[in-house]
């Protein structure tokens, strides 16, 4: 698997995009970033998007990419998954008419180029030969993390954002994970606003850590709040784990 690093950052500011990853240019993990990231053969060639919850930062590349794909008459169709609540949120409150098109019409009710696919955590879902497990994660609204496992059985795990959670540890556990791309967006003087808002800071980060059964090989983090970077790094750092590492957008990580 080769998973290509569209946007990583906790907030969007010049050489920031929010969350995105693409692997093997099919399967897109969270979409905060897409249309100023991928050319356009690359967006053709996309296919599922999988949302661990709607928040805009997780969301906002998507009405892009529709109106993109719609325009240029691709006849590509795009299938939305995640939890009926996250899926429910964007019906909602995106694509109703009002704030965006609802796409799951256009160009016409019988060939959209917008599709929604609700699963369960108890239901994984195969997907081009790759088998997604999702698991509940704890954030301030319905949330999951993702696994994604090829036929080789290698995988990656995916918490999106995600304050100090336990079930998503223990269900990754019975999977073969070589990465887990884990968020840290907060500094430790600022905990308590990490906690309220449903977040990690490094202290937090090494307590999950230590809850894992079967630790990664290495751990990626991501959604750091730009204004904190250094501070988050320096503590990071002082944690003294090898096997962390800060994702770079537009790397490419080859599992």
């Amino acid at each position: 698997m080769k998973i290509k690093v569209l946007g990583a950052s906790g907030s969007e500011v010049p050489g920031h995009n929010c969350p995105a990853f693409l692997i093997d240019g099919r399967i897109l993990l969270d979409a905060g970033t897409i249309a100023n990231s991928l050319n356009i053969r690359e967006e053709h060639s996309l296919q599922n998007i999988f949302l661990t919850h709607a928040h805009l930062d997780h969301i906002k590349g998507i009405p892009f990419l529709l109106d993109n794909l719609v325009t240029r008459s691709t006849g590509n169709t795009i299938t939305v998954m995640s939890g009926k609540d996250v899926l429910d949120d964007l019906k909602k409150n995106i694509f109703n008419d009002r704030i965006w098109p609802d796409f799951s019409k256009i160009p016409t009710p019988e060939r959209p180029v917008l599709k929604y696919q609700a699963f369960s955590p108890s239901s994984p879902v195969t997907i081009d030969g790759y088998k997604v497990v999702m698991e509940k994660v704890h954030h301030t609204v319905p949330a999951y993390g993702y696994i994604v496992e090829n036929n080789r059985k290698e995988a990656i795990a995916y918490t999106g954002d995600t304050g100090p959670t336990d079930r998503f540890w223990k269900t990754m556990a019975v999977h073969d994970v070589k990465f887990l791309i884990m968020e840290t967006s907060f500094p430790n003087r600022l905990e308590k606003l990490a906690l309220a808002s449903g977040h990690l800071t490094p202290s937090l980060l090494e307590k999950e850590i230590a809850k894992m059964p079967v630790p990664p090989t290495r751990i990626y983090l991501m959604h750091l709040k730009p204004q904190y970077i250094p501070e988050i790094e320096a503590e990071i750092e002082a944690l003294e784990h090898d096997n962390v590492d800060f994702l770079k957008e537009g790397e490419v990580i080859t599992v």
